[in-house]
């Protein structure tokens, strides 16, 4: 689940993030004004991160995650079919308040789904498969936006964040209201009374 979550969300920010000044520019904008309006965009990543972080306390992480990963999906199918500049930035304004989100609450969320002694590895993987993302959607948008335009571009970015989305879904656990013990003791089938440390034989696996 915490390898698919990454996955998507690194692939989809990169995609949109490293490319937004270009697409911007293909869609008519001088590059001056391209850059000029890409800090209002990336703007909206602060008020992104300081309502995911509330939600993520009030809803619990699983639940802000799923939420703004489907906001984003609804970002990205606006920017598919998105005419004119106006409705280009609008819409690119919505996909980074929305993505931010996620990346909030996936920070949140990742290390609690994992018990204490593989908390620091499962982090570090999950983050691992993410770069992987990270390495492969600026290519991927380079090669597509030739041949598809924004339509190919953003709904490729919609398809792999509903799968990660949906991966959340059905492969997460909820951790809202229960301490790291109680989590662990849910993902292993730990009685309360095992729930701060697993059995010898699940702790060397």
């Amino acid at each position: 689940m915490s390898w698919c979550l990454w996955l998507a969300v690194t692939f989809c920010s990169y995609a949109f993030f490293v490319w937004i000044p270009g697409l911007l520019v293909a869609s008519g904008m001088t590059i001056t004004k391209s850059f000029s309006v890409s800090i209002l965009i990336y703007l909206a990543q602060i008020p992104g991160y300081y309502s995911s972080a509330f939600f993520c306390e009030k809803i619990g992480r699983k639940a802000t995650i799923v939420t703004y990963m489907g906001l984003a999906c609804l970002a990205g199918i606006w920017l598919a079919y998105a005419q004119g500049d106006t409705a280009v930035v609008s819409a690119s304004i919505f996909m980074s308040f929305a993505m931010n989100g996620v990346n909030a609450g996936e920070y949140a969320y990742t290390p609690e789904v994992f018990p204490t002694h593989l908390r620091a590895t499962g982090m570090g993987t999950a983050s691992a498969f993410g770069r992987i993302g990270a390495i492969c959607s600026p290519m991927l948008v380079g090669y597509i936006y030739p041949i598809w335009g924004f339509a190919g571009v953003f709904g490729m970015t919609t398809v792999i964040l509903m799968v990660g989305a949906l991966a959340v879904i059905f492969l997460g656990v909820s951790t809202s209201g229960k301490t790291l013990e109680q989590i662990t003791a849910d993902e292993y089938g730990v009685g309360d009374e095992h729930a701060g440390s697993l059995p010898a034989a699940k702790a060397r696996v």
